[in-house]
């Protein structure tokens, strides 16, 4: 699990023009600790959708918490973004999620596979 999981930290530390959209501070923190540098903004508890200029021209990555409430937010943001034609990248949050087969709940847990 944690070669597959380092390997898809280390291609999305490559990602061109990514925004990374994630539930809370400690998602923030964890990916930092990762080695991270993406604008990441948090998007639990607001109305994100109101301003969506930050988003255009951006490889919108979604990565919200694999628990009840992250896949709901998940599919909540998903959906608004491809409404409004935005195609955000799944990619990662469906690999995270698969590799680390349930054993991570959160984000945040994603720091434990840092240095």
């Amino acid at each position: 699990m944690k070669e597959n999981v380092l390997t898809l930290i280390e291609s999305l530390k490559k990602e061109e023009s990514a925004i990374i959209l994630v539930e809370g501070q400690r998602d923030v923190v964890a990916l930092r600790k990762l080695g991270i540098n993406h604008d990441i903004k948090k998007i639990s508890g607001k109305r994100v959708f109101d301003d969506l200029s930050f988003l255009k021209g951006k490889n919108v990555i979604i990565l919200t918490d694999f628990d009840r409430n992250g896949r709901a937010l998940f599919k909540r943001i998903r959906n608004e973004l491809e409404v409004m034609g935005f195609s955000p990248n799944v990619y990662y949050w469906q690999q995270l999620k698969n590799a680390t087969k349930g054993q991570i709940k959160g984000i945040e847990e994603l720091s434990q596979f840092s240095g």
